[in-house]
């Protein structure tokens, strides 16, 4: 239909059959080459893609959920910091990433952020409740989480950005703490300081315990001893951050910090200063989803993975899931690379 024209009628949209008998292809590859391109070429998934462009095909999701009996949603339901002053850097780069890997499926993605206080099963029961999905993203997983047995429970498909345990059953994407811990330690030890602090997460949670063996582990390694009052467990809020390790700072006299995200090093930063500590002679590292240590101007290590990777291996690992691929076969752990500013 022309906009010149608004009289005139539509043409029929192309069918599936209809581009398929044009490319000379049958329906199931066509299928998989607009969809997630499984054994399918790449030449043949530009080819069919740029044909159904020229043809305007448009997938028919309504008669896709009919015959399937799915509703192509799901959920990701993430924990969310509270915290006002510098904000959440984490959860934008992982949808960004699940939205890359689902583009082409047919599959939208819901976005629920929920408070890192309220991770109960009551809380992912009413929220599962009001929205139908065929899978869910659940983060912030504690040892033996109560979350996970009510999703098995229900039998939802689902992958958990952490995992219960090293041997874990469940479906996760995860990355390996212990190690990031051990490597933002080891920069800092490597760089003359003797006295690192571990500003870190709640021990409720999984990855938290991880990093602490990390970072001991790395004390060790170095011959160091281990001060337990050099470790600080803080919420993820950058004003509570401050004010706790302003108050480390004068009491336990660290040379250096090692931080759990970017939230946490940006609270570290106002602290150490307010404490009295320079900046440009203290030690800094951090778990890193961001490029951030090239603009701070301190010495900074960081143990940097991209959350949109991590968003986009989430996501291709509930695709999975939803597919019938064993848990023991959708776990992944991946390590984070040194960066040193």
């Amino acid at each position: 239909m022309s906009l010149d024209d608004p009289h005139q009628k539509p043409s029929p949209p192309v069918t599936l059959k209809q581009l398929a008998r044009h490319l000379n292809l049958s329906v199931t590859t066509v299928t998989r080459s607009l969809g997630d391109g499984h054994k399918i070429g790449a030449d043949t998934i530009a080819r069919v893609r740029a044909a159904a462009r020229d043809l305007g095909y448009v997938r028919n999701l309504d008669g896709l959920r009919l015959r399937t009996g799915r509703s192509l949603s799901v959920l990701a339901i993430l924990g969310t910091a509270d915290d006002s002053e510098v904000g959440d850097p984490g959860s934008t780069g992982l949808l960004t990433g699940m939205q890359t890997r689902l583009t082409g499926t047919g599959y939208t993605i819901q976005s629920l952020p929920i408070s890192l206080t309220d991770r109960s099963p009551a809380q992912l029961f009413r929220l599962l409740q009001g929205h139908r999905a065929d899978g869910v993203i659940i983060d912030h997983i504690e040892p033996e989480d109560p979350r996970i047995a009510l999703l098995d429970r229900l039998k939802l498909p689902f992958v958990t950005f952490g995992r219960t345990g090293p041997t874990a059953p469940h479906p996760y994407f995860e990355l390996d703490n212990r190690h990031a811990a051990h490597q933002g330690t080891a920069s800092l030890i490597a760089r003359g300081f003797r006295r690192p602090a571990l500003v870190e997460a709640s021990p409720d949670l999984n990855f938290a315990r991880e990093r602490v063996a990390g970072y001991r582990a790395a004390l060790a390694e170095a011959g160091l001893p281990f001060d337990p009052a050099l470790v600080l467990h803080c919420p993820t809020d950058a004003a509570a951050i401050r004010i706790a390790t302003r108050t480390l700072a004068l009491t336990r006299k660290p040379d250096s910090w090692v931080c759990s995200n970017e939230i946490f090093l940006f609270g570290t930063l106002a602290g150490a200063r307010d404490a009295g500590q320079t900046l440009g002679q203290t030690g800094f590292s951090v778990r890193a989803a961001t490029n951030v240590g090239a603009y701070l101007g301190v010495p900074l290590t960081a143990a940097h993975y991209p959350r949109e990777r991590a968003g986009w291996h989430l996501a291709d690992l509930l695709l999975a899931r939803i597919d019938g691929t064993p848990p023991d076969r959708l776990q992944r752990l991946e390590r984070t690379q040194l960066r040193i500013y």
